[in-house]
């Protein structure tokens, strides 16, 4: 049974139940106390009646007759003011008047010295009984009352003293009392029971409405929570897909809107001097927030958890917000991940907002974000010591072989050249042996810097092993090859090499150029031809660069012959 049902059934079986048995009760309360009240009446009527019955006894010498029609009249007056009958008894239980019955009836009427209301009556001086009267076809209740004269003692008198008055009513008048109330009673039943019905379906169908909206609302939030949680998963799922923090970035600039639509919000990153954060993301209006700040201009890292703008009636907003969002408040959470703060997660929303419903899922988002970025760093970190080398810089020969594969399969696709230079220092042994080692390594590093600073940013240059270097240039011909060749020997020959205000000279460089695909078919063979090209630079003089004359002829199988032109660098 629904609760909407049993909201109606149980109060009215209370109802009813509680009804019964207040009818039964009050039924038989009313029945006992209107029985009672009836003999009392009845009682006191009787005793009033005796004091009536002393006028007739001045009457006694004159004859039995008239005694007795002076009696008859006495109960007929006297019953006038009832619904009752009044009879009128000696004490040898002759009638001497009756209230129902004419003057001429009264000597047929059986003697009722056998009466057990009159027995009582003479024996005790009250006698009450209840039986069928079949004069007056009747239930009757009669109350018998003796007068006090039983030491009455006279010879000459007509009637035998003591003299009873008994009085009689039907017990239907009780009966139709009774019923009365009954009907009553139960008619105030029908109605609380008729009220208590309405009030029940009014109950039930208020309830009913607050239980559909409740059951709504619940409805409601676990749809939002279920779309919060697969929206959190998609979150998560694109999170550890990401590889670098571009990616990261963009992810949750479309996400985290969605799943906080009224808050701004912003990521910054810790650098890896510890000195600095910089602004990496940021999803809503224009972002108020600075750039680049130091760990010291945000609360939520001195604190080392969150940190509210306005919290308990007091604002104290962060350092790093060029303008202070008015009529807002912001909000700072640390990025942690295996406790090393990463960076900080910026937010920005109205005064007014639901924290509560919220502090949850920016918590979950703070910390997915944290283990994102640490991932991405510790890739990014795991992958620079895996392709760079560690003493220059610049990319390590592992790299350089994946690099040239992938910029083969662009330039078949564009249809572009790829220029490879290798470069190797002249004499570098001699300054291992008149500086020592340490000097080697810092001739090394200065070459390493001009070969950066004369690259364009898609050009890849790498520590090919020892003092030997190749730069993969794509989209660049045999012309510019040579061009960036020779700003290369200039910036490499210009160079002030002191260290430990000791001058270690100049040194100089041989390169060889190759170039996909004109000199050979595949980047392997062009590193071959670069490397054959720069024996010959060294060979010419060095302090020089040569370009490979290799001719690929797809018809012939054979090796071309080696053919170069020099040119001074």
């Amino acid at each position: 049974m629904k609760i909407q049902h049993k909201i109606i059934v149980i109060p009215l079986a209370v109802m009813l139940l509680v009804s019964t048995i207040t009818i039964v009760m009050v039924e038989k309360y009313l029945e006992s106390h209107l029985i009672q009240r009836n003999k009392d009446e009845l009682t006191t009527l009787a005793t009033a009646s005796l004091e009536s019955v002393r006028t007739v006894e001045l009457v006694d010498n004159q004859g039995e007759e008239h005694v007795l029609q002076s009696f008859q009249k006495l109960a007929e007056n006297f019953a006038h003011a009832g619904d009752f009958r009044i009879t009128y008894i000696d004490a040898k239980g002759k009638v001497l008047g009756d209230s129902e019955l004419s003057y001429y009836q009264l000597d047929k009427i059986e003697n009722h010295a056998n009466r057990d209301e009159i027995k009582q009556a003479l024996e005790t001086g009250k006698g009450i009984a209840e039986r069928f009267s079949s004069t007056l076809n009747a239930d009757m209740l009669y109350v018998a009352v003796r007068s006090n004269e039983a030491h009455y003692i006279n010879e000459s008198s007509h009637i035998a003293h003591p003299i009873v008055t008994r009085i009689a009513r039907s017990q239907s008048s009780i009966q139709t009392a009774i019923n009365e109330i009954r009907e009553a009673l139960f008619l105030t039943g029908i109605l609380s029971l008729s009220a208590v019905l309405v009030l029940g379906l009014f109950g039930a169908r208020t309830m009913n409405s607050a239980v559909k909206k409740e059951q709504q609302l619940l409805e409601k939030r676990v749809e939002n929570r279920t779309s919060e949680i697969s929206m959190l998963q998609t979150f998560s799922g694109l999170l550890n897909a990401c590889s670098t923090l571009s990616e990261a970035g963009e992810v949750m600039s479309n996400v985290i809107p969605k799943l906080l639509p009224e808050f701004k919000g912003s990521v910054s990153i810790t650098k890896s001097s510890r000195n600095r954060l910089d602004h990496t993301a940021h999803w809503g209006e224009n972002w108020p927030g600075a750039e680049r700040f130091a760990p010291g201009e945000c609360w939520a890292l001195r604190k080392g958890h969150q940190h509210f703008s306005t919290e308990h009636g007091i604002q104290t907003p962060c350092h790093h917000w060029l303008e202070e969002p008015k009529e807002e408040q912001t909000l700072c959470i640390p990025l942690l991940a295996q406790g090393e703060t990463i960076g900080v997660l910026h937010f920005i929303f109205p005064l007014d907002s639901e924290l509560d419903h919220y502090q949850e899922l920016w918590r979950t988002i703070a910390e997915q974000i944290g283990l994102t970025l640490a991932n991405i760093q510790l890739r990014d970190s795991l992958r620079e010591q895996a392709i760079r080398d560690p003493l220059t810089g610049l990319f390590n020969r592992r790299y350089m072989l994946e690099a040239m594969e992938q910029a083969q399969s662009r330039a078949e696709r564009t249809d572009t050249e790829i220029a490879t230079m290798m470069i190797d220092l002249d004499h570098f042994k001699l300054f291992n042996d008149n500086f020592g080692h340490d000097a080697g390594d810092y001739v090394l590093k200065a070459v390493s810097q001009v070969l950066k600073d004369s690259l364009r940013q898609e050009d890849i240059a790498c520590r090919y092993g020892g003092e030997e270097f190749c730069i993969v240039c794509p989209s660049t011909n045999e012309e510019q090859a040579l061009h960036i060749a020779k700003r290369i020997g200039k910036g490499i020959r210009t160079l002030e090499l002191n260290m430990n205000q000791l001058s270690l000279g100049t040194v100089t460089t041989s390169i060889g150029i190759a170039v996909y695909p004109n000199h050979a078919e595949t980047m392997e063979e062009v590193i071959k031809a670069a490397d054959e090209a720069l024996y010959l630079a060294k060979q010419n003089g060095r302090d020089r660069a040569e370009v490979s004359h290799l001719k690929v002829t797809k018809s012939v199988k054979d090796k071309p012959a080696l053919e170069t032109e020099s040119a001074e660098v």
